[in-house]
């Protein structure tokens, strides 16, 4: 496998800030092989390539099973986790030369499983939305299946942009699903379009001039108070994310542009049914 024009995204689990921002300024420094990698911010709808989680912290590995990593999305453990799990694992302290080549192997082993997933034609299922438990593992089953809720069923995907162009991406793409993809150029259009009919979900290009996505937001959400309408945010880079302005508006997450089609697709997958 040969080195990547483009860095591969990891999702941290279980790490205090300190711990985040050395992965981050780490990260910036391109070691390994040259593949490169960079974090997903929380609020962050892409898929990761891979996780990497504090086998220290039980509500890490709690979370990390309720994801179900794979050779397709693989995980490494940095610590030693109180039970033996079937994961890679670097010792603490970092080695940071260890960790990349421990990355390093998995991104490899992925592109093995992933270039036989192509050749037999199976769909790589997207990542599932990722939701705290109410605690670490006390809860009653039943609880837990009645924070589940069922995806939407119809209803189109709403484009805000200044052009229609990111619309007709988005549409030829979503062609095979027969998903209507609708587009408006402003707050009222996009209010309009939410209130005739059905939209499942809604992408917000941040950058609009004239546009409060934060407003639009609670404006779409409520345009139909009997139907569930998703929002999502679409950002020229993750610092351009105001996380708490975002979660008091119940923004669902954002994707950082240019934003490629399968991450687009895979997005949608957690906020609304896409038949085949």
């Amino acid at each position: 496998m040969s080195a990547n024009s483009f860095p591969f995204a990891a999702r941290l689990i279980g790490f205090n800030q300190q711990e985040t921002e050395i992965f981050d300024a780490t990260f910036a420094l391109d070691q390994g092989k040259g593949y490169g990698y960079f974090r997903l911010a929380e609020d962050n709808l892409q898929d990761p390539d891979l996780y990497i989680a504090n086998a220290e912290e039980l509500k890490a590995l709690v979370a990390l099973s309720d994801l179900r990593p794979s050779d397709v999305r693989p995980v490494l453990l940095v610590g030693t986790p109180t039970i033996p799990l079937p994961y890679t694992r670097v010792d603490r302290p970092i080695r940071w030369q260890r960790l990349f080549e421990a990355l390093d192997n998995l991104i490899e082993k992925r592109a093995d499983t992933l270039a036989r997933l192509e050749a037999s034609d199976v769909v790589m299922v997207p990542e599932r939305r990722r939701r705290n438990r109410v605690d670490i593992d006390l809860t009653d089953p039943a609880d837990y299946e009645s924070l589940r809720t069922e995806l939407p069923h119809g209803g189109a995907v709403l484009i805000v942009d200044k052009s229609p162009a990111f619309r007709d991406f988005v549409a030829e793409f979503l062609a095979r699903h027969q998903i209507e993809v609708l587009w408006a150029k402003g707050e009222a259009e996009a209010e309009g379009a939410c209130v005739r009919q059905r939209v499942s979900v809604v992408l917000i290009n941040t950058s609009i001039a004239d546009v409060d996505p934060f407003r639009l937001c609670q404006t779409v959400k409520t345009a139909r108070p009997n139907d569930k309408t998703s929002v999502i945010f679409l950002v020229s880079k993750s610092s351009d994310y105001d996380v708490d302005a975002a979660r008091k508006a119940n923004v669902d997450g954002f994707l950082t542009k240019p934003v490629a089609s399968q991450h687009v697709v895979s997005a949608l997958k957690k906020f609304m049914h896409l038949p085949r």
